[in-house]
C-alpha cells in the first residue's frame, strides 16, 4: 500500500517506519474487536438483567401433588400458594407455566420419539415482582414452606449478581485492552517520529537555515502520522468489517437471530469507524509533541 505525498522531509522513505502502518492496522483491528465485544456483552447483560431481575420461580414438586385418584388435593395446594403469593406485598402477578409448554421444552432433551406426556412434572409458577423494596424474601419463603415443605423458591436476583459482576468485569477488561492498545499506538508513533528526526537531522538543519520554525517541522511529522494512521486505520477497518461479516454469516448458518436481536449493526459500524479516527488523531498529537520536545535536544 503506497500513498504519495509531497514533504520537505522524506519521512516516507524511512526504513524504521516501513512496517508502522501494518502495526497500526493490527492495533486498530484488535482495539475495534475488543470494543465490539465489550459493547455486545453490555447489550447482553442489559437484556438479560431486564428479563430476570424482577422475577421469581416457584417449583411445586410433582411428588406432592401427583395423585393417581385425582388432582384435587394438588389443585387446592396450588391455589393456596397462588393466593399467598398474590397477597404478599411486592408481588405483581403469578403465572402457572402450562404443562404443554414444559413438555415442549423437555422433548428435545428426552427425544422426540419418547412419549413423555404421562410424566409427573412439577408445577412451575412464574412470579413477577412489582416492588423489590416491599418484598420480604425470608417471610415469603416461610409462608410457602408452611403450606408445602417441599416447595422450591428460586430468586434469580440472588445468583444474578455474581454473573453480572463477571460480565461487568469482562467489559472493564475489554476497555482496558483498548486503552492499552491506543497507548501502544501512541508510543509507537512517538518513538518512530523521534527516530526519523535523528535520521533526517541534516535535512532539518537545512530547513532551519532557510527559515523553518519548530512548528513547521512538527507539522511535517504530524502530517506523516496522519497518513500512516489513514493507511493502518483503513486496513484495520477492513479487517474488522470482514470479521463482523463472517460472524454474521455463521450466525445465520446456525439459524440464530442473535445479531438481529442483541447486536445493533449501526453501533458496530460506529465503533469500526470511530476507533481508527481516534487512533489517528492521538497519533497526530503524539507525533507533534514528541517532535517538538525532541527538537530541543537533537537539533541545536
Amino acid at each position: 500500500m503506497s500513498l504519495q505525498y509531497s514533504s520537505d522531509i522524506p519521512l516516507n522513505a524511512d526504513p524504521s517506519g516501513r512496517f508502522v502502518p501494518w502495526i497500526i492496522a493490527l492495533m486498530v483491528y484488535l482495539a475495534t474487536i475488543s470494543l465490539m465485544v465489550a459493547f455486545v456483552v453490555s447489550a447482553l447483560v442489559h437484556r438479560w438483567d431486564t428479563g430476570f431481575s424482577e422475577r421469581l420461580s416457584i417449583e411445586i414438586p410433582a411428588s406432592n401433588i401427583f395423585n393417581p385418584q385425582g388432582d384435587s388435593e394438588g389443585t387446592k395446594i396450588r391455589e393456596q400458594i397462588v393466593q399467598t403469593l398474590l397477597k404478599t406485598p411486592g408481588i405483581g402477578s403469578v403465572r402457572t407455566l402450562p404443562r404443554e409448554e414444559m413438555l415442549s421444552t423437555l422433548k428435545p432433551w428426552l427425544g422426540e420419539e419418547n412419549d413423555i406426556t404421562h410424566l409427573p412434572l412439577p408445577t412451575l409458577l412464574e412470579v413477577e415482582v412489582s416492588n423489590r423494596a416491599h418484598l420480604n424474601d425470608r417471610l415469603l419463603a416461610e409462608s410457602l414452606k408452611s403450606l408445602l415443605p417441599g416447595i422450591v423458591i428460586q430468586d434469580h436476583q440472588g445468583w444474578q449478581h455474581g454473573v453480572l459482576d463477571l460480565a461487568y468485569s469482562a467489559q472493564v477488561i475489554g476497555l482496558l485492552i483498548v486503552s492499552m492498545i491506543i497507548l501502544a499506538a501512541i508510543s509507537t508513533i512517538a518513538f518512530t517520529s523521534q527516530t526519523s528526526l535523528i535520521i533526517h537531522r541534516s535535512v532539518i538543519e537545512i530547513l532551519y537555515l532557510v527559515g523553518a520554525t519548530d512548528a513547521y517541522i512538527a507539522r511535517q511529522f504530524q502530517n506523516h502520522a496522519l497518513r500512516v494512521g489513514i493507511k493502518g486505520g483503513t486496513v484495520g477497518f477492513c479487517l474488522s468489517l470482514g470479521t463482523f461479516i463472517l460472524l454474521k454469516f455463521f450466525a445465520r448458518q446456525l439459524d440464530t437471530t442473535f445479531f438481529d436481536e442483541v447486536v445493533s449493526t449501526s453501533m458496530l459500524w460506529g465503533i469500526a469507524l470511530l476507533v481508527p479516527f481516534f487512533v489517528t488523531l492521538f497519533m497526530m498529537i503524539s507525533a507533534r509533541f514528541a517532535v517538538k520536545i525532541a527538537l530541543k535536544y537533537v537539533v541545536p
